[in-house]
């Protein structure tokens, strides 16, 4: 057979930034991961968790675990989540041991296969499992599994010991429709911002905030008809304009325009650096800019324009 005869698949590689991203061939997901968890961050999740457990029961006896402890943790690890996970039989004969290494690639399987629910649900069992044994190092599963959450952009982090949504879908669908704005500029901008956020191999906060706040000035600016207004200096002229915004509204925004150009600003020159920007930070920017956005488009638009 000829190697042009060979139907190529695709799907076999997953390099984030890697050329397919780069040359926009193709996206691993959205912006934020909220009704599904794509293959990719199951196996990033299931390993991860495959090394905490590996870390716990290797230290059981000491480190993690108090030294009086004589009991087999992964045997009762593996009797209750038998019963309490998977609602099977959990009984073994006398002197035998639960195969651990079975147990998780049945973890493995449902982290894999299961809805994202019922991943999220036997994730935090887990968690909750080994947090209630432990005597130090407390909540370091918590943190290791919301770096995994954040590298991958799942919208979801362990809040108190829970897993809880950082975002949700009305917040999704503002941000999408800010990204179709039938204004060039903002809409070019928004997207931007997009990208720094969802750029799971390189994210960009800072510039996040800053093409955020750049699209709702860029929008303000064909409102006011002055290509060279300040965002400051456009909210106060847009009631020339037919859009009385109420002043609490106004006032909010020329706020967050001034946090993002003041002295250490970060649209200043010498602006804060990236790691003082935080993930929430730049999404909450990124959500209120595009909701401003596209309340700006619908009032403009009910003057006929």
């Amino acid at each position: 057979m000829k190697s042009g005869d060979l139907k190529r698949k695709s799907g076999m590689v997953r390099v984030l930034g890697g050329f397919s991203e780069q040359q926009n061939i193709k996206k691993h997901h959205p912006i934020l991961q909220v009704d599904d968890i794509d293959d990719g961050s199951r196996i990033q999740i299931s390993n991860e968790l495959y090394k905490l457990l590996g870390i716990v029961f290797g230290n059981r006896a000491g480190y993690f675990f108090g030294p009086n402890f004589s009991y087999n943790l992964t045997d009762i690890l593996c009797k209750d989540m038998l019963n309490d996970v998977f609602c099977e039989r959990n009984a073994i004969a006398p002197g035998y041991q639960y195969d651990w290494q079975k147990m998780f690639e049945k973890i493995h399987d449902t982290i894999m296969q299961a809805t994202y629910n019922e991943v999220f649900d036997l994730i935090q069992y887990v968690c909750l499992w080994v947090e209630s044994r432990l005597f130090r190092e407390k909540g370091e599963m918590f943190k290791s599994l919301n770096a995994i959450f954040q590298k991958e952009n799942i919208g979801y982090r362990f809040v108190a010991g829970r897993i809880t949504p950082i975002t949700d879908n009305q917040e999704m669908l503002s941000i999408e429709e800010a990204c179709r704005s039938p204004i060039e500029g903002g809409r070019k901008q928004i997207q931007k911002a997009v990208a720094f956020l969802s750029d799971r191999q390189n994210p960009d906060y800072k510039n996040c905030i800053k093409e955020s706040i750049s699209a709702v000035e860029s929008i303000c600016q064909v409102i006011v008809g002055d290509e060279k207004a300040t965002l400051g200096d456009a909210l106060k002229q847009l009631e020339k304009r037919g859009l009385s915004i109420h002043p609490c509204l106004k006032t909010a925004f020329s706020k967050l325009y001034g946090y993002t150009t003041d002295q250490g600003g970060i649209r200043h020159a010498e602006g804060m650096f990236e790691s003082n920007v935080t993930f929430e930070e730049a999404k909450f920017m990124l959500v209120s800019c595009s909701a401003f956005i596209n309340y700006l488009i619908a009032e403009y638009g009910k003057r006929g324009n």
